[in-house]
C-alpha cells in the first residue's frame, strides 16, 4: 500500500532531522567571523556555498547513520527526539532503497557543491579548503559506515565533538582565510568540543541497552550509563571552565566576560538535573528534558564569541 505523499512529505522533514543543524552554521560563521577579524576580508559567495557544501554533508551523515543505526534502532525503547534514530526506517515509513537513493543524490550534490566551493576561493586556498572538506566527509560519514565505523569502535563522542566544533570552525576559517595556522579558531574551538562531548555523551544513556546489544561502544555502553552521567558533568564543567580562561587572557573581553555569567547559571541546572539521574539511578529510560538543557548549553559557546567577533 502506497504512503500518501503528505505523510511522506513529513517522513523525510522527519528523517533529516533539522534541529541539530543551526548548531552547525553558528560554529561556521564563529570561523568566518574570526578569519574576517584576521584579515579584514569577507567573501560572501564562499562563505554561503561552504555552508551548503557543510549542509549536505550533515545531511549525508544523517542519512548513514539511518541506515546503518537501523539494527540498534530496531531495539531501542527509549527513543525520543534527540535520541534512537528518526524511526522512519524501523516503523517503514521511509524503505532502506530510499535512504540509499537519498544518499546518492546527496553524495553528487556534495561532489558538485565541493566543486563551486573551490572554484570560488583564492588559489591559496584551494588545498586547505580541500583537506578540510575531505576531513569533514570523512569523520562524519565514517561514524557509521563501514570500514571505519567509529561510533563502533569507541571513538563516536569524540568524532561527533571534533566534528561539530574544531573542524565546522575551521571550515568557515579557511574557506575564507585559507591558512589554519592561526590560534583563534581553536582557541574558540576548545569549550564548543567540551560543551559538545557532554551532551553527546548523556545521549549514549537512553540508548544503553540498544547499543550494547549491537556491540555499538559508546561512552556508556563501555563505562556504564552511570560513569558516563559522571563524565557529562566533567565535560561540561570544562567547557564553562574553558569559556572562563579565554575571558581571562582577554581572547573574550567586555560584555563576553558578564555574558559567560549565564553560562555558568545553565550549568549549574544543567548539573543538577545530571545529579538527580544520577542518584535516581534509573538510566533506562528517556531523559528529554535534561538533554533540551545539555544541547541548548551548546549554543552558548558559539553565539558568544560569535555576538562578540560581529560586533567587535
Amino acid at each position: 500500500m502506497s504512503i500518501p505523499f503528505r505523510s511522506k512529505l513529513f517522513s523525510w522533514l522527519k528523517i533529516i532531522r533539522i534541529q541539530f543543524y543551526p548548531m552547525t552554521l553558528i560554529a561556521y560563521s564563529l570561523g568566518a567571523a574570526a578569519a574576517f577579524l584576521s584579515s579584514g576580508r569577507f567573501n560572501l559567495q564562499a562563505y554561503l556555498r561552504g555552508y551548503v557544501l557543510l549542509f549536505l554533508i550533515e545531511l549525508l551523515t544523517i542519512l548513514c547513520n539511518e541506515y546503518f543505526d537501523y539494527s540498534t534502532d530496531k531495539l531501542n525503547k527509549n527513543f525520543s527526539f534527540y535520541t534512537g534514530g528518526t524511526r522512519m526506517l524501523v516503523e517503514g515509513k521511509i524503505s532502506s532503497g530510499e535512504v540509499k537513493a537519498a544518499a546518492s543524490v546527496v553524495t553528487a550534490l556534495i561532489l558538485v557543491s565541493s566543486l563551486l566551493l573551490l572554484s570560488s576561493t583564492p588559489a591559496s586556498s584551494v588545498l586547505p579548503a580541500a583537506v578540510m572538506i575531505m576531513a569533514s566527509l570523512i569523520l562524519g560519514v565514517g561514524y557509521t559506515v563501514p570500514p571505519l565505523k567509529f561510533c563502533y569502535r569507541g571513538l563516536g563522542e569524540i568524532i561527533v565533538s571534533t566534528t561539530h566544533s574544531p573542524v565546522v570552525i575551521m571550515c568557515g576559517f579557511v574557506f575564507q582565510e585559507g591558512r589554519w595556522n592561526n590560534s583563534l579558531p581553536w582557541f574558540f574551538s576548545i569549550p564548543l568540543f567540551f560543551a559538545v562531548m557532554g551532551a553527546i555523551t548523556l545521549a549514549g544513556i537512553p540508548d544503553y541497552s540498544a547499543d550494547s546489544s549491537v556491540k555499538k561502544r559508546t561512552i556508556s555502553v563501555i563505562l556504564g550509563p552511570r560513569r558516563a552521567a559522571m563524565l557529562s558533568i566533567v565535560f561540561t564543567a570544562f567547557a564553562a571552565l574553558a569559556a572562563f580562561l579565554l575571558w581571562y587572557y582577554e581572547i573574550l573581553d567586555g560584555y563576553a566576560g558578564a555574558a559567560l555569567l549565564l553560562v555558568l547559571f545553565h550549568a549549574v541546572i544543567l548539573w543538577m538535573n545530571l545529579y538527580r539521574l544520577i542518584k535516581s539511578n534509573d538510566f533506562d529510560r528517556r531523559i528529554n528534558s535534561t538533554m533540551q538543557i545539555a544541547l541548548s548549553y551548546i549554543i552558548w559557546f558559539g553565539v558568544i564569541p560569535l555576538v562578540y567577533l560581529v560586533l567587535k
